[in-house]
């Protein structure tokens, strides 16, 4: 077997293990979403810029991905609240860089986020 395709087949077997439920899907998503935004705001807290930039960049593209590419419309009122809702944290990430003290910006937008990350945790 070449390499190639023991890559293949190792990452065919890993897929198989995977949970294709879009609940949990979405709910990685803002696991990560928020890990993201809790590590800007370590980094901007412990003063190392660069990786405060790196993880407000990945924080916007999960935000601006989400607030693109889902079909907000088949939601109806709840999916109009949801496009609101990531906007809204779209805006404070945005407020945050450019104040010179970026923590209360970044906490705010973990407490409006860490509700709805426990929420879509939560089994139903």
């Amino acid at each position: 077997m070449t390499t190639t395709n023991a890559k293949a087949f190792g990452a065919y077997a890993a897929a198989r293990n995977l949970n294709q439920n879009p609940r949990d899907v979405l709910a990685a998503v803002h696991d990560a979403l928020y890990g993201a935004i809790a590590s800007a705001k370590s980094a901007h807290e412990a003063g190392a810029l660069d990786q405060m930039c790196r993880h407000a960049a990945r924080a916007t593209q999960i935000l601006m991905v989400l607030s693109t590419s889902l079909d907000f419309s088949a939601a109806g009122p709840d999916g109009a609240m949801l496009r609101r809702f990531y906007r809204s944290l779209l805006e404070t990430l945005t407020e945050a860089s450019r104040r010179s003290i970026m923590s209360p910006a970044y906490q705010k937008s973990l407490d409006l986020l860490q509700p709805f990350c426990k929420c879509l945790r939560e089994k139903q």
